[in-house]
């Protein structure tokens, strides 16, 4: 009995062993896949790999490499494939998102930008979503485009925002939700957008404008239609279908139609009959309610007005000496062929076209000067220029932020900033260059060398580096400050119209006491800056001030580029005009179009697109909009939040894959080249239509034969001097007026006459030169 007890203990001792080995073998063991996939987890941890850079085909290997420090077995690794499907779902998961934070918006408001890469067109689209006073920055887009203009983007807005409500619609948390996301849901809270001032760029709002109008119309009469009595609404549908049987040619032709197009004709005819019935009771209206559905606003961008008030300051300058051309003007800096031309016309002292022209082309000023030197210290290619050199020279003397501004990519203020540079150690500068020949074999400067060392003992050029670095101090540098940069992405550019016109008065005022600008008292600044602090480059700002008394055109320099300046600022600030739809808005209305004073979202996200295509060439357009995407909209939270369901996770897998074995690439590749044959066709057919036109003109006038008696011409009429003057033109008389210059039937009787003159003169030499036989 006692050794049965004994053999029952060990036995329950051992199994006891046994679960607590089975236990530790599981706890020491992490299992990436459940169920034949890859768990939420395993595919977030994927995602965030990736963001820190790691390669798609690594992650599976880093998984294990860091579990196993942890002491833990993985039981699966990902495959580059999976991982480039788990950020697929991550884009998936992002325009869901888009979606239902737009459904329960106040209001949304819209910004773009688009570039060129390697021969396509790219545009960038971002999203202010307005609730309350809570206003989140959302990625929209980035996609390829057959062209920049204003309807094809309308065109891509429309593809997205159907995209993203289908997607909705489709999705579980969309069924569950208590919201709706069609479109005419985002043109309801679609309250305007802002971009840089291009014509295309308004006309793509004032196109967005129209559609909005256009939906808000056919929801109103679809509310009509509504409240119609059912035997009414039958009839109308009767009608409708009577109207399509007769357009597709009869019961016959319409039975043969696909069942697709049959819904996209039928609703045609309704929204067709909706929108008059909406026009209808959209002017019924009060005022409030019409203002209401209707309002739309348009706003440009602080930095691209702050662009080109610079420009325009440095264009009042050169006016300056176009007007005094008893002043001297800051030395030409032209290019290598065209100084040529120019240095042998001045050896000859003959003015051909060749010469004219070089001297219309070439340049001179600081910001060629500018230019120049950022192009030869800090290239935009990094294989051309000076880089290292020019840091490792100056370090000693500048220290950190030593690198050149990058006048090379024509960055905001990088001119100003340019000016500040060259102004502050312009002595250390002019020493460089010598520094630079003399590392040379030969010593010897190349031409844009040259050009910069001319400019930089220029005194007429460095007055212009003053004027320009004073205003960019004084009113540029702190505008900037004002609209962009940390702590600033809270503005709504629809509050900055006061700030605009104080910026403007600012100007006036400086126009009309320079001194303020000029003095070089310690405190000067308290009166000189937009915003009244210390200048943003003291030390700068002193270097500019100093030789002043030397430079005596740096005043009358500032006067004319502020004039210009001003006058450019005002042409870009027309949206804050008095009494105009910005002013006279409400603080609600503009808190529910809240959007950033700056297009430096766009601008940054096709800035880091250019990037990412030239070091991974091999990636597509759309694997990097699903991962910029998610990463920019904090999905992976909001999927914590609200898609965190088997559903939903099922419901991504499932879209991810669908939209992987599309083809999607293929497709937009196929497209961007039939577009592009579609506009070589008709170009080839306009020009066979051209040339056919010629032809026919041609032998139409050969039929007709050159006139020459005096007495037949006058008697022709307007037509047949006309047809004459074209003959003798190509006949190669190059004296027949332009039809420009004869605008009455008596100037071209006269003109005719003497061509006739000239023509039987030309005859009778050509006839004299004939040797007799």
């Amino acid at each position: 009995m006692k050794n049965l007890r004994s053999t029952r203990s060990r036995d329950k001792a051992a199994e006891r062993a046994r679960i607590a080995e089975k236990k530790a073998k599981k706890r020491s063991s992490w299992s990436l896949i459940e169920k034949g996939s890859y768990t939420p987890a395993a595919r977030a941890i994927a995602r965030v790999l990736d963001k820190s850079g790691c390669a798609q085909g690594k992650v599976g290997s880093v998984i294990s490499y860091i579990a196993g420090h942890a002491g833990l077995k993985v039981k699966g690794k990902m495959s580059r494939r999976t991982v480039q499907r788990a950020l697929i779902e991550g884009g998936v998961a992002a325009r869901v998102q888009l979606a239902h934070e737009m459904a329960q918006a106040d209001g949304v408001t819209l910004s773009s930008d688009a570039t060129s890469l390697r021969g396509e067109n790219y545009e960038g689209a971002f999203v202010m979503i307005n609730k309350g006073t809570t206003h989140k920055m959302r990625m929209l887009s980035l996609t390829s485009t057959v062209s920049h203009s204003s309807e094809t983007q309308i065109d891509n807005l429309k593809s997205q925002i159907n995209t993203i409500s289908d997607l909705y619609r489709r999705s579980p948390l969309g069924q569950r939700s208590q919201y709706n996301f069609e479109v005419h849901d985002f043109l309801r809270v679609w309250k305007g957008g802002n971009g840089d001032h291009a014509a295309d760029v308004k006309k793509f709002h004032r196109l967005g404008k129209e559609w909005k109008q256009e939906s808000s119309r056919i929801l109103l009469g679809y509310e009509e239609i509504g409240r119609m009595e059912p035997e009414k609404v039958v009839d109308i549908v009767r009608e409708i279908l009577k109207k399509n049987l007769e357009e597709a040619g009869g019961a016959d032709a319409w039975k043969q139609l696909p069942e697709e197009e049959k819904n996209i004709r039928t609703k045609s005819s309704m929204d067709t009959l909706a929108f008059r019935l909406g026009e209808e009771a959209f002017s019924l209206l009060p005022p409030e309610a019409k203002h209401e559905i209707d309002l739309f606003f348009w706003a440009g961008c602080s930095m691209h007005k702050e662009l080109n008030c610079c420009k325009a300051f440095d264009e009042g300058m050169q006016e300056y000496y176009e007007e005094h051309p008893d002043v001297e003007p800051p030395v030409l800096l032209a290019n290598k062929d065209n100084d040529a031309t120019i240095t042998l016309a001045e050896d000859t002292g003959e003015s051909t076209a060749a010469v004219r022209r070089a001297l219309k082309v070439s340049e001179r000023g600081a910001v060629k000067l500018i230019s120049l030197f950022g192009a030869l210290i800090n290239n935009k290619d990094d294989k051309k220029g000076l880089h290292d050199v020019y840091e490792n020279y100056f370090r000693p003397t500048i220290g950190a932020g030593v690198r050149f501004p990058d006048t090379s990519n024509t960055r905001y203020q990088s001119h100003g900033r340019g000016a500040a540079r060259l102004i502050t150690y312009l002595e250390e500068h002019r020493k460089f260059m010598e520094f630079v020949k003399n590392n040379k074999t030969k010593r010897s400067w190349n031409h844009m060398e040259q050009n910069i060392v001319k400019g930089l003992h220029c005194k007429a050029t460095i007055s212009q580096m003053i004027a320009l670095n004073l205003f960019c101090m004084a009113v540029m540098h702190p505008y900037a400050a004002a609209v962009r940069g940390p702590g600033k992405d809270e503005l709504n550019m629809l509050d900055l119209g006061p700030f605009h016109q104080t910026v403007k008065v600012h100007m006036r005022k400086l126009m009309e006491n320079p001194d303020l600008l000029l003095s070089a008292a310690d405190d000067a600044y308290k009166l000189a800056t937009l915003d009244g602090k210390q200048w943003s480059d003291p030390k700068a700002w002193r270097a500019c001030v100093n030789p002043i008394p030397t430079h005596p055109d740096v005043r009358p320099l500032v006067l004319s580029g502020l004039k210009r300046g001003l006058e450019r600022f005002e042409k870009f600030t027309t949206e804050f005009i008095e009494g105009g739809i910005i002013d006279t808005s409400t603080a609600l209305e503009r808190s529910a179009a809240h959007m950033r004073p700056t297009n430096d979202d766009n601008e940054g996200l096709l800035g880091s697109w250019r990037k990412f295509s030239r070091e991974s060439s091999s990636s597509t357009v759309g694997h990097y909009t699903e991962r910029t995407m998610f990463n920019r909209n904090e999905t992976q939270a909001f999927m914590d939040a609200q898609m965190n369901t088997e559903g939903d996770h099922t419901f991504l897998r499932q879209e991810a894959r669908r939209l992987d074995e599309s083809g999607i690439e293929k497709t937009r590749r196929e497209e961007l080249n039939a577009y592009k044959q579609r506009a070589v066709d008709e170009k080839l057919a306009k020009d066979a239509e051209k040339a056919e036109k010629v032809r026919k003109e041609k032998a139409r006038l050969a039929a007709i034969g050159l006139e020459t008696d005096a007495d037949t011409i006058k008697k022709m009429s307007d037509a047949k001097l006309k047809d004459q003057l074209e003959l003798h033109r190509r006949e190669g008389d190059k004296e027949v007026p332009m039809k420009s210059k004869m605008r009455h039937k008596a100037d071209r009787l006269t003109a005719l006459l003497a061509t006739v003159v000239r023509y039987e003169s030309r005859i009778t030499t050509d006839l004299s030169t004939v040797p007799a036989t």
